[in-house]
């Protein structure tokens, strides 16, 4: 690609991102957003799975004696919230980039950075019997629905909405533990 003859972007107060007034270029080997979907699952399912009988038991222990949906989502997201501590740096070989750790050990150590954080919610979730998966965000500039690639920096979870008929159609609760 050549570009020639493109005005200089000078900064001005309150302008919009840089990426959504000047000329960008994106590309992506990924077929489609489903399929970016797919990858980041398949990196997560097996941390999901890898629990404990410790995890299990906080996860009923939370929701005993509660009634409703919501109360258990929010037992479970609260306990996530307040007993799992947030880790800023990760310093590692084992899990970097964007899959988390084990949901046991993130259990276990009472911290992770924000993608061990949301497998361990939505795990717990999974546990207590709810459809629920880590949702991988980009907080700032808005991506390019057209234009799938794997360029996130935050994990959050997304927990079924009661009704809601899934990714294609919302459907979702989502929750930043």
């Amino acid at each position: 690609w050549t570009v020639r003859d493109v005005p200089q972007v000078f900064p001005e107060p309150a302008r919009p991102p840089l990426t959504r007034c000047a000329q960008t270029l994106w590309l992506s080997t990924a077929a489609d957003w489903p399929a970016v979907s797919r990858w980041y699952w398949t990196l997560c399912q097996p941390r999901l799975a890898a629990t404990s009988p410790a995890l299990t038991n906080a996860v009923h222990a939370c929701v005993r004696g509660l009634g409703t949906r919501d109360e258990k989502i929010r037992a479970l997201f609260r306990y996530v919230s307040q007993n799992i501590r947030y880790m800023g740096l990760t310093f590692e070989d084992d899990a970097p980039g964007y899959e988390p750790h084990d949901v046991r050990l993130t259990f276990d150590k009472k911290y992770g950075v924000c993608r061990d954080k949301a497998a361990l919610l939505a795990a717990m979730l999974r546990i207590a019997g709810f459809e629920a998966y880590p949702v991988l965000i980009h907080a700032g500039a808005k991506m390019d629905e057209e234009v799938p690639l794997p360029y996130f920096n935050h994990a959050i979870t997304g927990v079924r909405a009661p009704g809601g008929r899934g990714a294609d159609k919302a459907g979702y609760i989502l929750m930043d533990p």
